[in-house]
């Protein structure tokens, strides 16, 4: 009975190897297509790529049913239930680090509040991704240094605010300051540090604002 068991288990393990490499190649070279084609966008892309994309996607449940009929054709050596599973690690492992990505990140890159290093942020050399403000940004709101500032106060201690004539949400506010591309997995917006002032003329509310 040793060598049967032996033999059933090293079916698991191969069938289960061939689910990780199938899905995981895919998914590779899905990743890989969006850097390497030259097209901006998904509408610009040809059909034919368009139809190879969802093809490669698919295939490896095309794999799988193919797996199935041969299971049910009394193939005792196929192992349905371990090729599912290597199928599915790299898409559980994908959605993991899109989830915790965006926190593990902003915790790596958090900083301690420094005036002065936020207000000459434009003239120091920094990660055009993770620029000071970005970093420094939760730290001052945890704070509490901004409120009941007067808008005086605000931009002795922040440098002068942000044209109001972007972004489009900044009508919202009193004052803003541009903190950084957004965080996320896809960084094409900007982070706002919004600020308004209640009639006593001292800081009321603030907030981030995503464009």
């Amino acid at each position: 009975m040793k060598p049967l068991f032996e033999s059933v288990w090293k079916q698991r393990v191969l069938f289960f190897i061939g689910g990780v490499a199938i899905s995981g190649v895919c998914m590779c070279i899905q990743f890989m297509s969006m850097s390497i084609v030259p097209y901006a966008t998904f509408d610009q892309q040809p059909d034919w790529l368009k139809a190879l994309k969802k093809i490669i996607g698919w295939f490896p449940w095309f794999a799988f049913a193919i797996v199935l009929i041969l299971r049910i054709a009394k193939w005792k050596s196929v192992r349905v239930f371990s090729y599912l599973l290597g199928t599915a690690i790299p898409l559980v492992l994908l959605v993991g680090w899109l989830i915790l990505e965006i926190p593990v990140s902003n915790y790596l890159h958090r900083q301690s509040f420094n005036a002065e290093l936020w207000r000459t942020q434009e003239s120091t050399d920094h990660d055009t991704m993770w620029p000071p403000r970005l970093c420094m940004v939760d730290d001052l709101m945890a704070s509490g240094q901004l409120k009941s500032l007067t808008k005086a106060q605000v931009i002795q201690l922040l440098g002068s605010p942000h044209p109001k004539n972007f972004p489009g949400g900044a009508q919202s506010c009193d004052i803003h300051y541009y903190l950084g591309p957004e965080r996320g997995f896809i960084r094409i917006d900007s982070e706002w540090l919004f600020l308004t002032f209640g009639e006593d003329g001292r800081v009321a509310r603030y907030w981030i604002y995503r464009d």
